[in-house]
């Protein structure tokens, strides 16, 4: 039945190793905010899939779900929920997206703010007018 013992492994008298399930490191709640048991951070994902660095930064200062107190995450947060090869967009699938490129609140110039391209793990900036393809994300600390 498959369970035959294997020769190599007899006679070397060493404990199996506790087996601890996983811990889930991210939650997401009816209302679709998304928890990172890590960073303590909640999250939560815009609907709209091709926003300009303006249109993201309105949606998550005017976003009220679960609350309020939203803003853009940082660069950090950003490459902190990076998980290469998690699914094809290289984080946790809990985030439910197909946009591969978030905005941060990170100023880079007077015309252009930080993002993270969550295809390659590389962080750049583009021009605040920009929006094909970008997405943001909305982070908060827990309540």
């Amino acid at each position: 039945w498959g369970c035959a013992k294997s020769s190599s492994l007899e006679g070397q008298g060493q404990p199996m190793a506790e087996v601890n399930p996983l811990q889930t490191r991210f939650t997401r709640a009816n209302n679709g905010v998304i928890t990172d048991s890590v960073t303590g951070l909640d999250w939560y994902v815009c609907p709209n899939q091709d926003n300009n660095w303006h249109q993201a930064k309105a949606w998550v200062e005017n976003l009220t779900v679960a609350g309020g107190g939203w803003r853009l995450p940082t660069v950090p947060e950003l490459k902190a929920i990076y998980q290469k090869g998690a699914s094809p967009t290289n984080m946790d699938p809990v985030f439910q997206t197909t946009r591969v490129w978030v905005w941060s609140g990170q100023m880079h110039d007077a015309r252009t703010a930080w993002g993270f391209a969550f295809y390659s793990g590389l962080v750049n900036s583009h021009g605040l007018n920009y929006g094909y393809g970008r997405l943001a994300f909305a982070v908060r600390s827990r309540r």
